[in-house]
């Protein structure tokens, strides 16, 4: 599956994923564009600073959705709802992620680090994952769940503090 998503990398990458949820296809070639732009050498990005403020403008204060182009997020993240959804900058998010409305990707203080996502990673409404964690791949974040520790591969946690319920390693 990782050839499939390769090969259809680009602006369209979450498409269909995203079926469906016509907020949650534009928001992410809205994204996917800006992260482009913001690629291009310093002389020629400036020509498409417009856009980036556009997206902000849109994404970020109109919708509610705080997903920063500058986010490291692999192909085919899916969002359902969005509204409420903030992503930080630093933040990785694997391929083939879920996330729904009012989750939280951040830090936590004292600032030590930003959470990582690994593929297939399924997180639930109003979840928070904050600090210098990593969640396995295949794991699941119960809605309104605090995470702040690791999540093993193919885990389901949920509550808050986040506890296991269920592991399948």
């Amino acid at each position: 599956m990782d050839n499939e998503i390769k090969s259809t990398a680009g602006i369209f990458q979450d498409w269909d994923v995203n079926q469906g949820s016509p907020k949650g296809r534009f928001v992410m070639l809205f994204c996917r564009l800006c992260q482009r732009i913001r690629k291009l050498p310093y002389g020629l990005w400036i020509f498409g600073s417009p856009i980036l403020g556009l997206y902000v403008l849109l994404v970020h204060w109109i919708m509610g959705i705080e997903i920063d182009y500058r986010s490291d997020i692999g192909a085919g993240l899916c969002l359902r709802h969005g509204t409420g959804l903030v992503v930080h900058p630093a933040a990785v998010i694997g391929s083939r992620c879920t996330l729904r409305q009012g989750v939280t990707i951040g830090d936590r203080l004292p600032r030590k680090g930003i959470p990582v996502l690994a593929n297939n990673v399924n997180v639930g409404a109003n979840a928070l994952i904050l600090g210098p964690i990593s969640v396995g791949e295949g794991a699941v974040i119960g809605a309104g769940s605090v995470v702040i520790d690791d999540v093993a591969p193919k885990s389901v946690v949920a509550g808050n503090p986040a506890r296991v319920i269920r592991c399948e390693a």
